[in-house]
């Protein structure tokens, strides 16, 4: 039986004494995608960073495909380059002089950077982006640019994917076609990935499990549907116009085009002229 693709428990701290955040994480995966779920600023990203030596923690462990990458007590850290790890970050940092065939293949050793070999063009053709070969990336949109990263991350073959919120500067419908790029292109590569995100729908669509984070800790981890079912989370989606207006004392309303709710049938059946919804943020 093989190991899991990653175990890890840690905690991690930033900051200094008057400005001071921890995270303290426990998650497994076997296989598939781990979804780092949360709202923003309760840890996710400082957890995906130490599980990629970017960060060093504090106490715990990391331990991926069996090996171990952190371990506190033994005083072991495996720095981020030998962890054979992808990273696709919320922006690409795509080389802006490199075409995109050069971008993609700038994982690779030094003497193979400059020949576009065959596993460069199959894995171009694989995520929709070899018609762009040429190209720079002032060109591309939101949604071709992570395409390139996301394909030199993977022409590595790297034993896991660490996906920090990739989707976030993308339009929805991009959104959709990429997490289907996604979804596909790491079951026929096999690869294990960690995703970031607050999205509810983004979870849905690619997660295998699920960790739910809360101020700086994990919570609960299983499967995606049973998890945002337990917490009854309401989804809304929709086209935004573009253009807030004044709300007063400080507030603004957003418009939205096409707008859908999803969430439990005890809310929202029986509704049958208006609706209003109230959205709290949390507070620390």
């Amino acid at each position: 039986m093989s190991a899991p693709a990653l175990e890890a428990s840690l905690t991690v701290t930033v900051g200094d004494d008057e400005d001071r955040f921890s995270v303290t994480a426990e998650l497994s995966l076997d296989r598939g995608v781990l979804v780092l779920f949360g709202p923003s600023g309760a840890g996710k990203s400082l957890t995906l960073r130490a599980l990629g030596g970017l960060l060093r923690p504090v106490a715990g462990y990391v331990r991926a495909t069996g090996e171990v990458l952190y371990d506190g007590e033994r005083r072991i850290f495996v720095r981020p380059e030998r962890r054979r790890m992808g990273y696709v970050p919320q922006l690409p940092s795509l080389f802006p002089h490199l075409s995109v065939a050069r971008n993609v293949a700038f994982g690779l050793p030094f003497r193979e950077r400059r020949r576009r070999g065959p596993r460069v063009t199959a894995l171009m053709e694989e995520v929709g982006i070899a018609h762009l070969a040429g190209a720079r990336p002032s060109s591309l949109s939101g949604g071709e640019r992570q395409r390139v990263a996301l394909a030199r991350a993977l022409l590595v073959e790297p034993r896991l994917l660490l996906l920090d919120e990739p989707f976030a500067s993308i339009d929805q419908a991009g959104r959709a076609e990429l997490r289907q790029v996604l979804r596909e292109t790491l079951a026929r590569h096999g690869t294990p990935a960690v995703l970031v995100t607050h999205d509810p729908e983004e979870a849905l669509a690619l997660g295998d499990t699920m960790v739910r984070f809360e101020r700086g800790r994990t919570v609960a981890q299983g499967s995606p549907a049973a998890l945002l079912r337990e917490d009854g989370v309401v989804l809304l989606t929709g086209v935004t116009t573009g253009t807030t207006t004044e709300a007063g004392e400080g507030r603004v309303a957003l418009a939205l085009r096409e707008a859908r709710l999803e969430g439990p049938a005890e809310v929202l059946s029986g509704v049958k002229e208006s609706l209003r919804l109230t959205l709290r943020t949390p507070r620390t």
